[in-house]
Parts: C-alpha cells; sequence; structure tokens
C-alpha cells in the first residue's frame, strides 16, 4: 500500500479547506513510514489538533495497528483541529475528509 507516489489526489473539499504545507507534511508522514519499511493498511487516518499553538499530528491506523504523534510547528499555515484519512486503492490513492467518503 502507499507504494505510487505519482498517483495521489485529494478531494475538492481538501483542496479548498487544507493549507498546503500541512497537506504536504500529511503525505510526507506516510512516505516516511513507506521509507522505513513498515506495513501501511490501506486506510491512514490523521487526528489534527492544536497544541499550544503548533499543530498536533495523531497518525494511525488499524492493520497492523499503529498510532504515533507528533507536534509540529508550522511555517506558513495556521494549526487546525480536523480528521483527514488517506485512502489506497491500488489504483492510486486520495486524501479527504470523513465526511467526504
Amino acid at each position: 500500500m502507499f507504494a505510487h507516489k505519482t498517483k495521489r489526489y485529494m478531494t475538492r473539499a481538501i483542496a479548498e479547506e487544507l493549507h498546503s504545507e500541512i497537506l504536504i507534511l500529511l503525505w510526507q508522514l506516510i512516505d516516511r513510514q513507506k521509507e522505513q519499511e513498515l506495513t501501511l493498511d490501506y486506510l491512514q487516518v490523521f487526528e489534527l489538533s492544536v497544541s499550544e499553538g503548533q499543530q498536533a499530528i495523531t497518525h494511525r491506523q488499524e492493520i497492523p495497528e499503529r498510532r504515533e504523534t507528533w507536534i509540529i510547528p508550522l511555517e506558513e499555515a495556521e494549526p487546525i483541529a480536523r480528521t483527514v484519512w488517506c485512502i489506497d486503492n491500488d489504483d492510486g490513492q486520495m486524501m479527504l475528509f470523513p465526511q467526504d467518503y
């Protein structure tokens, strides 16, 4: 899962509401796990929240179960509180808000 970086897409809501700095950061978190040769589930869940003015990101998946949290200072974007999904269907990868599903 998440092997092909060239077929990455996003919903219109993601394009309109998610700052590009955060969007790129989320894809990079997936790429890092792939580089570490970790097994990735078809659904990657990012729970974004604000922690002392910085972006808190909890990245989780169900199979195999894994959860990791980062606190990241953003350079351009304001931290937000949202949930973002990334889904890999073997044809491509889609970033979306859960309500877009």
